[in-house]
Parts: structure tokens; sequence; C-alpha cells
């Protein structure tokens, strides 16, 4: 049977593309204007009306087909995701309450507590001392904090606890730093979040979990064999990361070399890792090609291994999307020798994704996968082409550096858009990363395989401890090279679609025969115009700054730049502005003949005193109260702002404030 790749790569491709458009347009649109029932229901219209099209109409008129079923999957995906949001949305209590739930990840630490996503079932009766009251079916997820608790066991991936706690969404500060928490949480499917003070919860023993959750148990057993083999530090967080997707011991340090080198997609689970992975196990089941119906086993055998290594790493999203895609992509030769196209397997994924969970849309980690898969399959032959190597050594180091380039060029709008920087001396990283992370891959594969025995298992561990250690090494020393990330390189999603707009007209010019280069060569300068134009608008245009409180700390915010201002008494005086900062009890119990005036004096958690104890020593125009703040503290101050008839304002809802100066 053959597949006609001009009949499947196209199709699929286009209609992923409506469907991520109606997504994203709806979610940032349509949010609380329209109701997704009628969304899908203009799905359907637009389903059997494209239906009636292709029976009605001559073939001639085809394209009409694939308008009305573009649109139809536009609503889908509009429709989708606002149906995703209902159902994570919940009117939680504004008050601490009882809750049963379900733990359903490894808890991990988090500064003095530990953390987890737990899925709650319901609320419960405050005063039933054996939580068995349900009050009020829930069916919601939440990212709960808690103090652990030395007398007793350790909440486990599984346990069903009862805990009394306030669930809220989190604050936005969006203002400040342009990242909605809350929304991100909402996204990844959790409701709220809450912490648990010591005392607060209880565990009723381990359930029988999920498989999610069994899979993240047999995750958090192989990082306990690699703690058993020596490794730590370092070492034990990048084995853990690059195998099994395990990141919970990754410093922050460490994270910032990986990504000022460009090298930070080998320390996320990954389509490269499962690349490496095929190749390793393509190998070993070469032997099996010699058999008849050998070829037809060993990729089926690939693809069951495959699936194996996505439950040992905790079946996460960016694993299971990548084991999809390859999957696909191996199980097509058995039906043709050609084999499916890359483009359809990696766009097939992405529909499924979508219609599965439109909210992966959003998700950073998604994008930039994707993004550099295409980039991959449309560069790649491109760049590798450019130079005919005459060994095999140099074919490979041109290959390593044309596949970097490809998804160099793919991700380089996204990179900018959200971490505004890039990596100088991306090529070089992955020039060091390639092998080592297949040495990595490769030598942990091998030691749980042969652990036991004598010579080999020891081996293989030295392998993998002494391949970490040089791509540590090697990424701190590229790191200290001048000029290795080039920051403060910010651009808006205007910019970013410009940017891919001539990146296509790019590729149209360089690999589409047949066209008149004329004509592209024009439309490519004239949005490259347009992008320049657009630049030269952001850095000509006058920088407003702004005062902001947020995080029991005053900023100043000018453009992109983000300031932290510090003195040793708590007061500013920023551009005219005079600012009181209270976290203290600095404060309490003095007095002062000539009360200093503040236009803002901000509250925040460690403050002793009151609204009328400040007031005898400042001339006070406005108070503003952080979020950390106790109810009981906020409203007792918000009661001595109204009987003193000071302006207040309360950052337990927005999260931040922002004044211009």
């Amino acid at each position: 049977m053959r597949i006609d790749s001009s009949l499947t790569t196209y199709p699929i491709f286009r209609l992923t593309v409506f469907l991520a458009a109606g997504i994203f347009l709806s979610d940032r649109l349509l949010s609380g204007v329209v109701s997704w029932i009628c969304l899908l229901g203009c799905f359907l219209f637009f389903s059997v009306l494209s239906l009636a099209v292709l029976r009605t109409f001559s073939f001639g008129r085809r394209y009409l087909f694939g308008y009305m079923s573009g649109l139809a999957f536009f609503f889908l995906g509009a429709g989708l995701v606002l149906a995703e949001r209902e159902k994570v949305k919940f009117g939680w209590e504004d008050k601490a309450m009882l809750y049963w739930g379900k733990v359903k990840d490894v808890p991990y630490p988090r500064g003095k507590t530990m953390q987890a996503k737990v899925d709650v079932v319901c609320q419960m009766n405050p005063f039933d001392t054996v939580c068995r009251t349900e009050k009020e079916p829930v069916g919601r997820s939440v990212l709960l904090s808690w103090m652990p608790d030395s007398a007793s066991r350790p909440i486990q991936c599984g346990d069903s606890i009862c805990f009394y706690a306030k669930i809220s969404r989190p604050v936005s500060l969006e203002k400040l730093s342009g990242f909605d928490y809350g929304d991100y949480l909402m996204r990844q499917g959790i409701s709220g979040a809450g912490i648990a003070f010591s005392g607060d919860i209880r565990a009723f023993g381990e359930n029988q979990p999920a498989v999610s959750q069994r899979a993240l148990l047999v995750r958090q057993r192989i990082v306990g064999i690699y703690q058993e083999w020596g490794l730590e530090g370092d070492v034990l967080a990048v084995v853990s990361a690059l195998t099994v997707g395990d990141r919970t011991r990754l410093t922050s340090d460490l994270e910032d070399v990986y990504s000022a080198t460009g090298a930070s997609h080998v320390l996320s689970l990954s389509g490269l890792h499962i690349a490496i992975l095929t190749g390793i196990l393509f190998f070993l089941f070469r032997p099996l090609k010699r058999f008849k119906g050998g070829r037809s086993v060993s990729l089926v055998l690939i693809v069951l291994f495959l699936w194996v290594f996505a439950f040992v790493s905790g079946l996460s999203s960016p694993v299971i999307r990548s084991v999809i895609m390859f999957s696909l992509y191996i199980l097509s030769s058995l039906l043709s020798k050609d084999a499916y196209s890359g483009v359809f397997a990696v766009s097939l994924t992405a529909f499924v994704m979508l219609v599965f969970n439109p909210f992966y849309l959003f998700d950073i980690s998604f994008q930039l996968s994707f993004v550099a898969v295409y980039s991959i399959l449309l560069f790649y032959p491109l760049f590798s082409g450019l130079l005919k190597a005459g060994n095999s050594f140099c074919k490979y180091v041109w290959d390593v550096l044309a596949l970097s380039m490809a998804a160099q060029l793919g991700t380089f709008p996204l990179i900018l858009l959200y971490f505004g920087a890039f990596p100088s001396y991306f090529l070089l990283a992955n020039l060091v990363v390639a092998p080592l992370s297949v040495c990595i891959l490769g030598g942990t594969l091998a030691a749980l395989v042969l652990f036991s025995v004598p010579v080999i298992g020891t081996a293989a561990i030295w392998l993998v401890d002494l391949s970490t250690s040089l791509l540590n090494l090697s990424m701190s020393e590229v790191r200290q090279l001048w000029g290795a990330q080039i920051t403060s390189l910010h651009v808006s999603g205007l910019q970013v679609l410009l940017l891919y707009i001539i990146l296509g007209l790019f590729y149209r010019i360089w690999a589409v025969t047949g066209l008149k280069r004329g004509r592209e060569v024009v439309v490519t300068l004239s949005f490259s115009v347009l992008f320049l134009l657009t630049c030269l608008y952001e850095v000509s245009r006058p920088s407003v700054c702004y005062l902001c409180f947020a995080r029991s700390g005053v900023y100043t915010k000018c453009g992109n730049t983000l300031t932290l201002q510090q003195t040793a008494d708590g007061v500013f005086n920023i551009r005219g502005v005079r600012v009181g900062v209270m976290k203290s009890d600095m404060w309490q119990n003095k007095t002062s003949d000539i009360r200093l005036s503040l236009d803002y004096v901000y509250i925040c958690r460690g403050f002793k005193g009151s609204v009328s104890m400040l007031a005898r020593m400042f001339d006070i125009r406005s108070v503003v109260l952080d979020s950390s703040l106790s109810e009981y503290l906020r409203d007792r101050l918000i009661r001595e702002c109204q009987l003193l008839k000071i302006s207040y304002t309360d950052l337990s809802k927005e999260g931040s404030c922002l004044i211009l100066l």
C-alpha cells in the first residue's frame, strides 16, 4: 500500500493551523463573551456545509471545501479552549475550608515546604473530625503546599489526604513582570493554589495509584538507583533530567549555564532524546533484519520500547508528543517503503494533542518543540546540502551544525519573545552536547540493564559520570566566553509574526522550484522593511516609567527594565514620589515634631503597628497593602484607613500596583 504524501501532508497541516488559530483567538478575545456550546454548534454547521459543498460542486470548486472545513476546525478550536476553561474554573470559598483529595504527583521541596498537585474530590464539613461527611463535590486540581511533619509519615504520590487550607487563584504579577502565574496554572489544568500549615493536613494511606502516578513512582525509583550508583550534585541533577525528565534537582545556577549556552533543551526530555534513543534501538535491533519479517518485528519492538521509556520518564507531555511523532513515523514504514511525510507525522501529532487539550498551545515547550521540528524538516536538508564533506568525520560535524542551525532558525523569534536573549555560541555548544548526550543516555541504559555484571556495569556507570562531568564543565567554559549571551533583545507579538512570514518566504525562494523569484524577493524585502520599521518605532518610542509595588518590594519599571529600589530605613524619593516601606517594627512607638510627607506608605508582612501610629509621624496621602498580610491585619488596617479618610489599595486581589512616574 502506497501513501501519497501530497494527499496527507498539506491538508492535516492546514487543519492544524486553523485549529490553533481558533484556540488562540478564542482564548484571547472570546473568553466570557460567547458560550463554548455556541462555538461547537458553529463547528457542526460548517462541517455539514463543507460535506454538502464536497458533494454538490465540481472538482474545480474544491477550494470551497477547503475554506469550509478550515472554518469548521477554527470554531472547533475556539469551542474546545472555552470548554477547557470552564472545566478548570471553580468558585473557591474566600476562607479556609476542609478538603478531601488525592496526591497526583511526587511531592517536591519548595523552600521550607513540600508541594504537589492534588486532585480535590470534595469540600468537607470542618467540624467532622473523621473527614467523612461530603459537603460539596469539587473535582478540580490544585497546587498544594504544606509544612512537613517529622512526627508522621511523609506524604507520597497516590495518598488520600484531608487538609484545611484556603484555596484561591494566585494573584497576578502581570503588571510587574508580564507573567500571570494564575493563568499559567489554569492552562496546566490547576484551578487554584493553597498552603496547609503544620497540623492542618493528614494522610490516610496510599490508595491504588493511577497510571500517571505509577509512572512518576517508577521515575522516582530510577533516580534512587542513580543515587545508589554514587551519582550526586550536578551530575545527578543532569542525568536525572536528561534520562527520565526529573528536573527537581537542577539548581538555578546550573539552568542558567545551560540556558546561556543554548543547550537548555538537553535538560528537558523532548524530541532530541527520543531521536537518540531511537537511533540506539535501531542499532541494537539491526540483527533482526537478517530474518524473514525481522524488519517489521524490530520496528514494533522499537515503538514498544519508546512507550516504555515514556512511562518510566513520568508520561510528561513533551515526551508523549515526541513518542507519538516517532511512533507514527516508524510504523508508517510498515505500510510503505516511502513512509509518511515527516510534516504529516508532526502535524497529526499536534492536531491530536490540541484536540485532547487545547491549552497545550500556550505551553512554551510545546511551541518550541513543534517549531523546532518543522524548521528541521524544512531547513536541515538545505543546510546539509551546502557542504559536501569528503570524509565521515567532517560530514558528522557539518550535519550537527546544520541540524543546530535549522532548529535555532525556527525557534529564534520565540526565544526573543519569551526570553529576550540569544546564545552566541550555540553551534559550539551543540557540537559538544550531541555526542555527550548519546554517551549519557546510552551509558545509562547499559548501566540499568547490566548493573549486576561486575566489570561492564561499573564501566557503564563510570562512562555516565565522566560524560556528564565533561558536559557540565564544557557548558561552564562556553558560558565564560566573551559575549556568550546577547540580552535585552525584546520583540513584540507582531514582530514575531513578521519574522515567521519572512522565514516562510525565504524558504520558498531557496527551496521551491518553478517560482518567479523576482516577485518572491520583492515580497520578502517588503516584509523585512516592515519589520525594521517596527524595530525603529520601538527604539525611538520614549520609554514610559512606572513605580511598582509588588512582592513586598518597590520597583521602577522603564520599558522592559525592572529595578528593585533599596534603602536602609525604607524611605524612598523616586523622581519626586516619596514612598515609605513598612515591613518591621522600626517605626513603632516613635514620635516626631514635624511629620514627613509620604505619597505612599507600603505596608508588608512583618509590620507591627497601626496606620494611626504611622499618621502621627508621617503625612500620608495613600496606603498600599501587600498581599502577604494576614486577613486579620489587612481588615484592621483597612478599617483604620477608612476612619482616617486615607485612600488605600489592596494588593490581595491584583498582586501588584503601577504608578506612572
